[in-house]
């Protein structure tokens, strides 16, 4: 942080990053706090030293995190009906705006859900449904597998829509066909024209221009005092460190070709992707909470981390790249700016906050319709099983 202070300007970091990072220091170690449990059965005390509740990089918090939201969302949000996870990622320029500027991101994943709830609502009137209601749970995820700056994220959908028969009568679930790769690609088309033209509306830059205030730009500063942090997520969202040179990668093939991504229900343009090609059945609940954990992981899994003899830092991926890297090597430094801009700011007051459907509706009492027959959703029991949970 020092380098790239003296680098780029003289201003302090702010002060969020600052204590994201010095709390850290102090998660998990007993002489800085801890509490004291007793079992009056058995009579057996344990020690449970104080954690940092970092919501940036922290294994351990984050980890506890991920945990604790997959299985409230199994339990308690998520009814036992078909669940689609839809991926959007960025072109470059727009994951440096997303990541500092809290309207920008708020925007991307407003226009996101309301294309995607506006393509199923299309789709259930075409099956000659009436007023169909849909249902999704938004991620953002700011980091890439190599701990690069990559804000995108990840919605679990319902794979279909809730809508009655009759105008009094009961809600039913009605699962929808899966999407084709053309559905997919005209999904993106109309979501980046909704974009574009939101920004616009907004007084935003377009969302496929570079971005104002670069650290090398002519554009208005960034809504940080500290310009060492543009100079940090600049660096961080094109896998560079803070003088411009790109992180060394081990195992990388310098003649590899570059191969596009591809795949099933992906769709690719200018930038942006939309993917579309995993789906959980309503009766596979260990499947759900498998990705409820992916989408709510946190960035780094200390296992996969390595202290060379030299002293940089070893980050092992978790899937080898198409051109072979299967881990990335950091000094000390540059490590301490990467760690810097997976730091989200601070939240907004609660005042500030949008409004949104309470988790504790009555969607888990609907009943749900499948082809030629009727049947009832039930809600989650208390007694969860799989994934070391009892039953």
């Amino acid at each position: 942080m020092a380098r790239v202070e003296a680098s780029v300007t003289a201003v302090n970091w702010p002060p969020f990053v600052l204590r994201e990072l010095f709390a850290f220091l102090t998660c998990g170690i007993l002489a800085h706090g801890f509490a004291r449990v007793h079992c009056s059965g058995c009579g057996k005390d344990a020690i449970v030293a104080f954690s940092c509740k970092g919501r940036g990089f922290c294994p351990s918090c984050g980890g506890r995190r991920m945990a604790d939201t997959a299985a409230h969302l199994v339990d308690h949000v998520l009814p036992h009906v078909p669940v689609r996870q839809w991926v959007l990622t960025v072109p470059f320029e727009l994951r440096y705006r997303m990541a500092y500027d809290r309207t920008v991101l708020r925007e991307v994943r407003r226009v996101m859900i309301r294309t995607v709830f506006a393509h199923l609502r299309r789709r259930a009137r075409a099956c000659g449904l009436v007023e169909p209601e849909c249902g999704a749970v938004a991620f953002v995820q700011r980091f890439g597998s190599a701990l690069n700056l990559n804000p995108h994220l990840h919605v679990l959908v319902l794979d279909g829509v809730y809508a009655r028969h009759t105008p009094e009568g009961p809600l039913f679930f009605h699962r929808l066909p899966d999407p084709t790769d053309a559905e997919i690609g005209q999904l993106l088309g109309t979501l980046r024209k909704r974009l574009a033209s939101r920004f616009r509306r907004l007084g935003l830059p377009p969302p496929e221009t570079p971005p104002q205030g670069e650290p090398d730009g002519d554009g208005p500063p960034l809504p940080f005092e500290s310009k060492s942090v543009a100079a940090t997520y600049a660096a961080a969202v094109l896998g560079r460190d803070a003088n411009g040179a790109p992180i060394a990668r081990i195992g990388r093939r310098p003649d590899a070709p570059f191969v596009p991504p591809a795949g099933a229900r992906l769709a690719v343009q200018h930038g942006f992707s939309l993917h579309a090609g995993v789906r959980v059945s309503g009766s596979d609940r260990e499947r759900l909470e498998r990705v409820c954990r992916y989408v709510a992981r946190p960035p780094i899994a200390g296992e996969r981390l390595e202290l060379a003899d030299d002293g940089s830092v070893i980050y092992h991926l978790r899937r080898p790249f198409r051109d072979g890297t299967r881990a990335v090597r950091f000094d000390p430094i540059t490590f301490l700016e990467k760690l810097a801009a997976l730091i989200p700011p601070p939240p907004r007051p609660p005042g500030d906050l949008p409004r949104h459907p309470r988790p504790h509706c009555r969607l888990p009492r609907l009943r749900r319709c499948t082809t030629g027959e009727t049947s009832r959703t039930t809600a989650p029991t208390s007694g969860r099983t799989g994934l070391g949970r009892r039953k």
